[in-house]
């Protein structure tokens, strides 16, 4: 009878949300995550949510909760406002409690890359990524998101001061992926701004030894520049080259037939 008893419990509470207990919560949690991990995502965020409905206390369980639901709907579902609603509670609830800030640090960076890469609202990054600009410290990661976003919302000098740190930072690490893409980066924003003698200057920038500059995307961004300066025939020079040492190079092959068709266009008009 005890038995018989314990387990109608135990479905009552499951049919009617009885949540008496954060045990029973955290129950519901830990089945949320064992299911998330078996890719059954739409019973994983089921279950989440309706933890985060019921579990009021703002304790780890609905911490887990929270978090869980903004990781399944991102990583899993693709839905997008879901896991930015989950995490905007997050930042209002548990922003402030000390224990949790690295973990929220690297939710802002993902829900600041939703705004901007998935959403096209750059405006929102920037407001996710407020508490983390005037931070006394950045990780890299972090400038480098910061840098993107004021890129995307056109604020050039922002974007260079940002990369700027990134890129110091790099060097001093001798981080050589980090300096690859972030010399393409500060390559972009000189070029977004037709400031090519800029450009120019950071296509051959010094690299610490063994670390091999993106050749191809160099030679791409220092091709524009030329093509903006009138200099038609350096930038087909430069394809020219590139293809020379790599004939088999099809983005190489691409870039160059579609500066020959631009310059024969000029030429008729």
């Amino acid at each position: 009878m005890i038995r018989k008893g314990l387990k109608s419990g135990v479905i009552v509470c499951f049919f009617f949300h009885l949540w008496g207990c954060s045990s029973e919560s955290e129950r519901f949690v830990r089945k949320a995550d064992a299911e998330a991990i078996k890719q059954n995502s739409q019973l994983s965020k089921y279950l989440y949510g309706q933890v985060i409905e019921k579990h009021k206390a703002k304790d780890d369980v609905r911490y887990r909760a929270l978090r869980g639901l903004a990781e399944v709907s991102m990583s899993q579902l693709f839905d997008y406002r879901t896991a930015l609603k989950a995490m905007e509670v997050i930042f209002d609830e548990y922003g402030a409690v000390s224990a949790y800030e690295l973990d929220i640090r690297n939710l802002r960076l993902k829900a600041a890359r939703i705004f901007r890469q998935n959403l096209d609202q750059a405006e929102k990054s920037l407001d996710v990524l407020s508490p983390l600009i005037v931070a006394s410290h950045q990780t890299l990661e972090e400038l480098r998101e910061i840098a993107n976003t004021y890129l995307s919302i056109g604020d050039y000098e922002q974007a260079r001061d940002w990369f700027s740190k990134a890129w110091t930072i790099s060097v001093d690490r001798n981080h050589c992926d980090s300096l690859k893409s972030l010399q393409l980066d500060m390559m972009q924003v000189y070029s977004l701004r037709d400031m090519c003698d800029e450009v120019l200057k950071w296509s051959s920038v010094s690299f610490p030894k063994d670390c091999v500059p993106d050749e191809l995307s160099i030679a791409v961004e220092r091709a524009h520049c030329l093509e903006i300066l009138g200099e038609i025939n350096k930038a087909i020079e430069i394809y020219e080259e590139l293809i020379r040492q790599q004939p088999k190079n099809a983005r190489a092959h691409f870039f160059l037939e579609n500066l020959k068709r631009r310059q024969k266009e000029r030429q008729s008009q």
